[in-house]
């Protein structure tokens, strides 16, 4: 049985898999995709239309009663290549590029406010289910 949890790994191929820290301006749930923040360097925010997009926010361990979410100005992990857990906001399927929009969200390639990145879907899911995404 799959674990499927916003941000999490789907497969772990450590030769393949990369990572980035950036402190982050706002409260980013884990899975949502992020773009460089107001420091290009340093700092990163959720994703919008026609932003520098960086990767997936990385799940992490918390406890059961806390929020699945980055709070503000604390580290983030990004996945920035490799194969991730997201939750869709629309139906996708294996094979579709992958595209992020505004707050972070997931769809595919050629939706209207959303960013084609630089991945692909490994596994077909409805809207509000979870997919693999391949980034690369």
């Amino acid at each position: 049985m799959d674990v499927r949890k916003d941000g999490m790994l789907a497969k772990t191929l450590s030769t393949y898999d990369q990572f980035g820290y950036f402190y982050n301006e706002e409260v980013i749930p884990f899975g949502s995709g992020v773009m460089r923040g107001t420091d290009k360097e340093a700092q990163c925010k959720l994703m919008t239309t026609g932003g520098s997009f960086l990767g997936v926010a990385a799940y992490r361990g918390v406890n059961v009663t806390d929020k699945r979410e980055y709070p503000v100005i604390s580290t983030v992990e990004v996945i920035t290549k490799g194969h991730v857990w997201v939750k869709v906001k629309e139906s996708v399927t294996a094979g579709d590029k992958a595209a992020c929009g505004v707050g972070g969200t997931w769809g595919k390639s050629g939706t209207a406010s959303y960013d084609d990145v630089n991945g692909e879907y490994e596994t077909s899911a409805n809207a509000n289910e979870y997919a693999i995404l391949w980034l690369k």
